[in-house]
């Protein structure tokens, strides 16, 4: 399964990208920020000018948990919101910076995020530009910590159909012989 990559690099995070560049510095990603924006139309271009959301739009920060390349010209960066994380509803978030620059964001259809038992968002940030693993000086491969649930799910979902097909099967052969060994006599009452 793949998606669309829609998120796009801000126009202050290439500002960003080539300055740590020229001053020989790899990049500082230190959180993901997801905001609630009223009205966000998640299939609208990306903004490459889109300013931080206000502080009453911002719903969480999450300073980064594990980065990697996924090549040389990809890197990813992660969070994962454990189940004690909630309650608040997102549609943007942000990739930035340690010194505060906006690098990256996307717009998404609206999250619920609840506190309780089994309820995990893992977010993934991933960008793809020349040299990105080098540029930001990442040696950690990102399929040592992203798995993909497709082949699971897709198992789970093939065996579901198997054991309801089967059930559905069973229970036509059993009433098929129950009404052709059954006797059945009609009973009427005059009133």
């Amino acid at each position: 399964m793949s998606e669309a990559i829609t998120g796009i690099m801000t126009n202050a995070g290439k500002n960003y990208i080539t300055t740590r560049v020229l001053e020989n510095k790899g990049l500082d990603v230190k959180e993901l920020v997801l905001a609630k924006i009223p009205n966000l139309n998640e299939q609208a271009e990306r903004n490459p000018n889109e300013p931080m959301p206000s502080d009453l739009q911002i719903v969480h920060r999450r300073n980064i948990d594990v980065s990697g390349y996924v090549d040389a010209n990809t890197v990813a960066w992660a969070v994962v919101l454990e189940q004690e994380i909630g309650d608040f509803d997102y549609n943007w978030i942000g990739l930035v910076t340690n010194d505060g620059t906006l690098l990256a964001v996307d717009y998404l259809p609206l999250q619920r995020k609840r506190q309780g038992v089994n309820n995990v968002h893992n977010r993934s940030f991933v960008l793809k530009f020349a040299a990105a693993a080098a540029l930001a000086r990442i040696t950690i491969p990102a399929q040592s910590w992203m798995f993909d649930y497709s082949p699971q799910i897709d198992a789970l979902n093939a065996l579901s159909l198997t054991t309801a097909t089967a059930q559905v099967n069973n229970m036509y052969r059993t009433l098929r012989n129950f009404f052709l060994m059954s006797d059945f006599t009609v009973f009427t009452k005059e009133l």
